[in-house]
């Protein structure tokens, strides 16, 4: 009976939506061309490197060089006065760095032990070395860039852990919060580890699982970020060893009763910055124990760089007291020139996502002749000599480019590009704007691990890329992200065009209720009407243990799921919407074939692909009805 009354609720809106679908499908809109694979030649011989070919979407092809260790001059950095007796080795590590600028083919050796350090290090133009940790570890507290590569070519770094000092600043702690009885607006945080029950440990305030004490509780969300803003809390005081009382303005009323992740920082610097036109860089075996911002930042039209073998997490042996290891993203890439491979990566425990991957777009506010001013954050970069593109209000790409002159910013804040000639009409406030030249597509991400984080795994805003063989468990929020994000305070996205996300498993993502797989426009925090994603497939996936919604999915043209299996499990409450996908306006060429979800029956909602674009609702749905599961 209730599968005989889901058919005919579905057949009357199948009815009722044959009139409407009459005057769209006259405005059928073709699939996009299909993109021109990358084909790079084989590197020229050089004795002092060695080559690896990285396949990619489709037919594409791209060579990352490394140094050849058989070929280099081994020299130990003790030889520059560096030592585990040492309390600070932070001039002594810079010297042998500058050794390895002037002396192209060394391989610069560590000694296995705990090299202290109180400020930053910096490899800059050095070519053709190998800096092996031998398994020693750097301990830092310093709060900014601390490990740093700028204009360095064939640079392989290994063997290294870094590793926060807890003891000087705790990064954060487990508190469950209990609403104080007859005291207003009050709150006691009863921390977990009395050690770190500080006054100045309210930066951030994030629920969290109490039986695993990691990030996201199962279909909920509460949260606040800078805890320290005035107007937020009037007054903190410890009241215990393991105890402090929060006096609140009110907003965070709905506290009391729940276990939190609570952080003395976010934001706050970043532990490898690889900048500068970097290329040929590789960074393998490394161990990235804690930091108070984000782990590698990698961006500046730096190139052909390898991430593999990289653990960011807190120390296993002091995982039970370490809740977190980094408080922003574990790796951030943007505006870089793309052609990259991060492999066999363990990512977990991180304040924001695992892999973001963007260029950065302005939002042009005023044209005047040659001159646009726009607003954009700090990693989109335009010089003289880079060719730029634009998009219309409606973010529709179009076939303009102009070749920037100077560049600049104004008094107020917005940057400035002038352009060496005048710019059609149809370039004007609210159009966007962004560089060619460093769109940062062709990327492979393969056999990672993504794991018990804040925020989402994969945010992929550039072209050509390959996703496979990875494994996502208990994101709290998407697991896959695909987007352009412009809300005033980052500026990200420039449009993606031939995504493959294939064979990789999702065990109980998206915690907090949020979608599996997320794909659309953020303007302001509003959706747009343009096609800005094209040619995206998602195939031969397994799902597993399905929180919400498995898709919400706009802005597309060519959208595939095919070939997946999705059991929506035990794991969470059963809910009318769970499972279910969605595809909103803005979606054209959309197929869904060949899923199985073996836990949900053919006619259940959970199959029904609900759509407010009455073309894309009927192909999918009334082929669900002939039992197909879904055609274009």
């Amino acid at each position: 009976m209730k599968h005989l009354k889901t058919v005919i609720i579905l057949l009357c809106i199948v009815a009722l939506a044959a009139g409407s679908v009459t005057c769209v499908l006259h405005k059928q809109v073709p699939l996009p061309e299909k993109r021109e694979a990358l084909i790079e030649p084989v590197p020229k011989a050089n004795e002092l490197r060695e080559y690896e070919e990285v396949n990619g979407i489709g037919d594409s092809r791209f060579f990352i060089q490394s140094p050849k260790e058989q070929a280099l001059k081994t020299v130990p950095v003790s030889q520059f006065g560096a030592g585990f007796d040492n309390e600070d080795n932070t001039e002594a590590l810079n010297s042998a760095f500058a050794y390895c600028k002037e002396n192209p083919g060394t391989r610069l050796v560590f000694d296995k032990g705990v090299y202290r350090i109180s400020g930053a290090l910096l490899l800059e133009n050095i070519t053709d070395a190998l800096i092996d940790g031998s398994g020693a570890t750097i301990l830092y507290d310093y709060g900014s860039s601390v490990f740093t590569l700028r204009h360095c070519e064939c640079v392989e770094v290994c063997g290294l852990t870094f590793e926060w000092n807890w003891d000087k600043i705790p990064l954060s702690a487990m508190a469950r919060a209990v609403d104080v009885e007859g005291e207003k607006n009050t709150l006691d945080f009863i921390f977990d580890n009395p050690d770190f029950a500080r006054e100045d440990m309210l930066y951030a305030v994030s629920q969290c699982d109490p039986e695993t004490k990691t990030y996201g509780a199962k279909g909920t969300y509460i949260e606040s970020y800078d805890g320290q803003n005035p107007d937020v809390i009037k007054e903190v005081t410890k009241i215990s060893d393991d105890t402090i009382r929060v006096v609140h303005n009110g907003a965070w009323s709905h506290f009391g009763g729940n276990s939190y992740i609570l952080r003395s920082t976010a934001y706050g610097g970043s532990l490898i910055d690889v900048y500068e036109q970097c290329r040929d860089i590789t960074l393998d075996s490394l161990n990235l124990y804690g930091g108070t911002g984000m782990g590698v930042i990698v961006g500046e039209r730096t190139s052909h760089f390898i991430l593999r073998n990289i653990f960011i997490g807190p120390d296993p042996e002091k995982a039970d007291i370490h809740l977190t290891s980094l408080d922003a993203d574990a790796v951030h890439i943007s505006d870089s020139d793309g052609c990259f491979l991060v492999e066999n990566c363990d990512f977990s425990r991180q304040g924001d996502d695992d892999i973001n991957i963007n260029s950065g777009i302005g939002l042009i506010h005023t044209v005047n002749g040659r001159t646009v001013t726009f607003e954009a954050d700090g990693s989109m970069n335009v010089d003289p000599g880079d060719t730029v593109r634009f998009r219309d209000k409606r973010f529709n790409l179009t076939d303009i480019t102009a070749v920037a002159e100077t560049c600049g910013s104004t008094e107020d804040g917005l940057r400035e590009v002038t352009f060496s000639e005048d710019l059609p009409g149809s370039i004007g406030e609210g159009c966007f704007l962004f560089n060619r030249d460093n769109t940062g597509g062709n990327y492979v991400i393969r056999n990672n691990y993504f794991h018990e984080h804040r925020a989402r795994s994969l945010l992929l805003q550039t072209s050509d890329g390959l996703v496979e063989n990875n494994v996502f468990y208990k994101t709290t929020h998407n697991a896959i992200k695909i987007v352009m994000d412009i809300n005033g305070v980052w500026h990200e996205g420039t449009g993606a065009d031939n995504i493959i996300v294939r064979n990789n498993k999702f065990v109980e993502c998206s915690v907090i209720g949020t979608e599996v797989i997320e794909v659309g426009t953020k303007l302001l925090e509003k959706s747009n009407h343009s096609y800005a994603f094209t040619n995206i497939r998602i195939e031969n996936n397994e799902f597993r243990d399905i929180c919400g919604n498995l898709m919400v999915v706009n802005n597309v043209n060519n959208f595939v799921f095919r070939n997946n299996t999705v059991t929506l499990g035990n794991a969470f409450r059963n809910d009318v919407g769970k499972g279910r996908s969605y595809f909103l306006s803005d979606c054209i060429n959309v197929e869904i074939s060949g899923n199985e979800f073996t836990d949900a029956s053919p006619l259940s909602l959970v199959h029904i692909a609900r759509s407010n674009n009455p073309a894309v609702w009927l192909r999918v749905n009334t082929a669900i009805l002939r039992g197909k599961d879904g055609a274009k």
